[in-house]
């Protein structure tokens, strides 16, 4: 029995591949572009540092020496010396030109983060920007205060507006809050809408999103049963010893 396909089925069926396997590639060469760049940091620090230290190591080395070194500075900054040496290198960083701008700006950012336990993106909501009656989607980052709403005389929040299909970058904006509509969306459904350019709405989101849980089976999977192991006459034994 001879198979006929026709050009529109091939067609058809490359599409399907395509959208089935843009995914998974998108999102591996995420993943490898963020190992090599973090992979690649430390061992060229060390090289510039110290140049007789080879400038390429073995791959996953530099990920595993930057994760052991954020754990030990973790654990030093929770004891006293640790503190000590700590606040010691902010001031001597705080004194070198240029350098100091970009450190301690970030570091205030992120004490800001920390002491008021802020989330990155309070809520997503609906702005008229460039102009009137165009809308995009911002994120609330937090109410503003200080010099700018004195200045301005109104009560203002602080708005993220992202750039499609690259969220990570965008404009601050400074709206009055009657000028802002709240969204219903949760801010993870408004970022897939931006990455989308509009092409797939919330709705969509919120229909498909049960496509990608976990079965309940898998969801009550006990993972840690993987490491018993089955003794003779159908015993198991969770890796120790029956006495």
């Amino acid at each position: 029995m001879k198979i006929k396909i026709t050009l529109k089925q091939m067609r058809t069926k490359v599409v399907t591949g395509i959208l089935v396997l843009l995914p998974v590639v998108t999102t591996g060469y995420v993943f490898f572009k963020f190992f090599v760049m973090v992979d690649s940091v430390l061992p060229n620090l060390v090289h510039a540092l110290i140049p007789a230290f080879p400038e390429k190591w073995l791959p996953g080395i530099g990920l595993v020496l930057l994760l052991l070194l954020s754990y030990f500075v973790g654990v030093a900054a929770k004891n006293y010396v640790g503190k000590v040496i700590i606040e010691t290198g902010n001031a001597l960083i705080a004194r070198i030109p240029l350098l100091n701008k970009l450190y301690l700006g970030v570091q205030q950012i992120l004490d800001a983060m920390v002491a008021q336990k802020k989330r990155a993106f309070e809520r997503a909501v609906l702005v008229e920007y460039p102009k009137q009656d165009s809308w995009c989607v911002a994120f609330v980052t937090a109410d503003t205060t200080g010099e700018i709403p004195r200045k301005t005389g109104r009560e203002l929040v602080s708005l993220f507006v992202p750039t499609t299909p690259n969220p990570t970058s965008g404009f601050l904006l400074f709206v009055p809050r009657d000028q802002v509509i709240d969204l219903e969306m949760t801010t993870e459904t408004a970022i897939k809408l931006v990455m989308s350019a509009g092409m797939i709405n919330a709705e969509d989101i919120k229909q498909t999103d049960h496509l990608y849980d976990l079965s309940s089976s898998l969801k009550n999977f006990d993972w840690t049963r993987i490491f018993e192991r089955t003794l003779p006459g159908g015993d198991k034994s969770g890796g120790k010893d029956s006495s």
